[in-house]
């Protein structure tokens, strides 16, 4: 009897989940398909017979109702459940590539399981609608690839909302003690009220219809830069949360259904959310062991692959940088010409008032587009960014002095996604130093080389340290520092997963008097570089 009792209740519970789902979703934004999968991965086998029945009761609804508009064969369709249909694929995956297990969470498993329950969701949508027939002078609808992929795209990103966050929660709640996890919910909750949620409103004020096409194009596909900042911060669990919230600011969005531009617009968002998870998952990979000579080719094509990812995000951020100028050029013509309008109304301190937040606007703009990719980089150069860029504004913000000095040869020649990563470390290396206490006379030593035909490059970072009294606390303006940087603020420890990525590593050295950090990296892996000429450090170097 208990038995029954349970297969009752979890048909109802899932039956009432779906049944509320389906109330928001849109034939591009599918949340059932989210639920689907994410019961498909966690609930016992032996209830999925329960699941069906629970799905097959709305489902069965649907087509009664409009069974004599659509047509009997229609209606029998809608009746069956799609779960059920895909629990051979779950069955084989949680069997052969387990996406959850010891609590720790596959990455790859999991967005393999999202994009399998997209393709037979979009295959079982697609054939239902092909059996639909209607009364005349109705029209039955045309069956084309243009609709198979728009149900592919409405599973896929409905699944990509729901299941990678809830699996984000799953890993920090089984990994920290309770005291841990409460922490991390907090850190969590303040890093999505404070850098995603207020950029995402702002993101959704501008694409309303007042504010033109252009302008409402470029807000939606800027929608995914909050969540790239809380991957920063995050790793994969912050591209899930960030990628939910993006999803649904870009869905408040929409005006008419079906609106071509919103369909656009979340193709870039699950393409990107994509990314920035697998991303994140490799990002934040603890450092591995020498592995066994046999296996190095394929460690080999594993680091090749991640350094194409962060330089295809580098240069995703960089599109979006110099599509924020654009943006941010078009809105200062438009607030010229309202104001021109308006002067002869607006009183002289409320013009004044109007202005001074214009002109925040503006410069908040600059900063964001600046933090994506420096400005000082797409104008000068490398040489540039490193003397007079955001660095030097960083030091100058908590009253350091900064120098940088670029010696050796070679430095030119070093792969751009080099150069960019020098670059987000050496930013990283920075804010972990103030974060430890506020260092004064901050030097920056960059060195270029060639070794056995293979280019490197070191950085060294040195900083006078503070009094032994101001010692284990951050300087006050440590929260400018990581935005206007544009860095996670994790530590060290992103520091050396990024810096393996490129075949390098990372040394600290803390006397009396001074802190320093030494990081190398090699040039990035081409498709013939000898598997010998790349191994992972897994010692210290000396500084």
């Amino acid at each position: 009897m208990h038995a029954v009792l349970c297969q009752l209740g979890v048909a109802l519970a899932y039956a009432t989940c779906y049944s509320l789902l389906r109330c928001v979703s849109v034939s591009h934004w599918n949340l059932v398909a989210g639920l689907r999968v994410l019961c498909l991965l966690l609930v016992p086998p032996r209830y999925w017979l329960a699941l069906g029945v629970g799905e097959g009761m709305p489902l069965a609804w649907l087509g009664w109702d409009s069974h004599e508009r659509f047509g009997t064969l229609w209606a029998v369709a809608m009746s069956v459940p799609p779960i059920l249909l895909s629990t051979p694929v779950f069955a084989w995956l949680r069997w052969r590539v387990p996406v959850y297990r010891g609590g720790q969470v596959n990455v790859t498993s999991l967005m393999t399981a999202v994009l399998a329950a997209a393709v037979i969701s979009a295959l079982i949508n697609t054939g239902t609608l092909a059996v639909l027939t209607v009364q005349p002078p109705e029209h039955p609808p045309v069956i084309s690839i243009h609709i198979l992929l728009e149900y592919f795209l409405g599973s896929y990103l409905g699944a990509l909302t729901v299941v990678p966050p809830v699996f984000a929660w799953l890993s920090w709640s089984t990994r920290a003690t309770s005291p841990e996890l409460s922490a991390i919910r907090r850190a969590v909750a303040v890093d999505c009220a404070r850098g995603v949620v207020p950029p995402l409103l702002l993101l959704i004020w501008l694409a309303s219809e007042s504010h033109g096409d252009e302008v409402m194009a470029i807000a939606r596909l800027a929608m995914f830069l909050p969540a790239a900042w809380l991957t920063m911060r995050r790793g994969w669990q912050g591209a899930a949360l960030g990628g939910l919230l993006a999803s649904i600011a870009i869905e408040l969005t929409m005006t008419v259904a079906r609106d071509p531009a919103i369909i656009q617009a979340q193709a870039l968002i699950a393409f990107a959310v994509s990314s920035l998870i697998m991303l994140g998952a490799r990002v934040s990979l603890p450092s591995p062991v020498a592995p066994p000579k046999g296996e190095h080719e394929e460690m080999l094509r594993g680091f090749r692959l991640a350094q194409q990812g962060l330089y295809q995000e580098e240069l995703r951020l960089r599109h979006v940088a110099e599509s924020l100028d654009q943006l941010g050029q078009s809105m200062r013509d438009g607030q010229r010409r309202m104001m021109d309008r308006l002067r002869p109304v607006l009183p002289a301190n409320m013009e004044q008032s109007y202005a001074r937040h214009l002109d925040l606007t503006q410069r908040e703009m600059q900063r964001l587009a600046d933090t994506l990719h420096p400005r000082a980089w797409r104008e000068h150069g490398l040489a540039a960014t490193f003397l007079d860029g955001p660095l030097l504004q960083a030091a100058s913000l908590v009253g350091a002095d900064y120098r940088c000095t670029l010696t050796g040869n070679g430095l030119n020649q070093l792969a751009p996604d080099v150069h960019m990563m020098l670059y987000r470390q050496t930013c990283e290396v920075m804010v972990y130093l103030l974060a430890r206490e506020p260092v004064r006379h901050i030097r920056v030593h960059i060195r270029g080389g060639c070794t056995h035909g293979r280019r490197w490059v070191v950085l060294r970072m040195t900083a006078r340290r503070a009094v032994p009294s101001l010692r284990g606390r951050p300087v006050p303006e440590w929260r400018q520092l990581v935005a206007l940087l544009g860095t996670n603020g994790q530590g060290m420890a992103t520091v050396r997963d990024r810096a393996l990525i490129y075949g390098g590593m990372v040394h600290e050295r803390e006397s009396e008097d001074q802190l320093g950090v030494t990081l190398l990296l090699h040039d990035a892996l081409r498709a013939d570089t000898p598997v010998h000429d790349f191994v992972p450090a897994i010692r210290s170097v000396s500084a």
